[in-house]
């Protein structure tokens, strides 16, 4: 047994004397192994590189995360805006146009009014430019009687007003009232055409202190 390792061992030394590796196979062996390296890393490095289909993509790699690579998303469509709502006229304008406006009163002039109540009735006293205008407003009927001028500085004032009925007379209005510094009375017959004054017996009873003493001096013959 031993004999025959030794001549086994004799035999291969003698092959290796015979059939010597060359120089350049020796060299060129780490060369071969350094490019099969370089090889294995560039794959490696390929492999650790690309992504598998199913991985998730990255933010920077995802082309439809970059800007340059996709299309600009088309603004909203915005619905069509309603129409402004029309502007509110100010009062009293109609499409362009005023309405009719009230006529002033036939007396234009008049300024301020002033009611006083009376037994079933009332004197509407107006001041004017010049002066006061008065009327009778009864059962809803107003009509205008007197128009009386005053000087600069001078006053009026209503003091006192009745309706008298005589029996076979028309209906009279009797007026106190004082202008200045002057009281008197003033007797107005009340008839369908309106009030009238009456001159005659206005002076009859003119000075006469109150309503009794008017009415006595009235009814008095002549």
């Amino acid at each position: 047994m031993q004999a025959t390792i030794a001549a086994a061992r004799a035999r291969f030394a003698d092959d290796g004397a015979r059939c010597p590796v060359s120089g350049p196979r020796r060299d060129g062996w780490p060369m071969w192994m350094a490019a099969a390296a370089v090889s294995l890393a560039a794959i490696a490095v390929v492999a650790v590189l690309m992504p598998s289909p199913d991985a998730p993509q990255l933010a920077g790699r995802d082309p439809a995360t970059r800007g340059e690579e996709r299309e600009p998303a088309a603004p909203p469509r915005r619905l069509a805006e309603p129409p402004p709502a029309p502007t509110a006229e100010p009062p009293g304008i109609i499409m362009g146009a005023r309405p009719p406006q009230a006529l002033p009163p036939a007396n234009a002039e008049l300024l301020a009014a002033a009611r006083h109540d009376f037994d079933g009735f009332q004197i509407i006293e107006r001041d004017t430019a010049d002066g006061v205008a008065l009327s009778l407003l009864r059962g809803g009927t107003e009509t205008a009687f007197d128009r009386r001028s005053l000087d600069p500085g001078i006053g009026f004032e209503l003091l006192d007003a009745f309706l008298l009925a005589p029996a076979d007379a028309p209906e009279l209005l009797l007026l106190q009232s004082r202008i200045g510094d002057a009281t008197n009375w003033d007797v107005f017959t009340v008839g369908p055409g309106g009030l009238r004054l009456s001159g005659e017996l206005s002076r009859r009873v003119h000075d006469a202190p109150d309503r009794a003493a008017a009415t006595r001096r009235l009814s008095a013959p002549e």
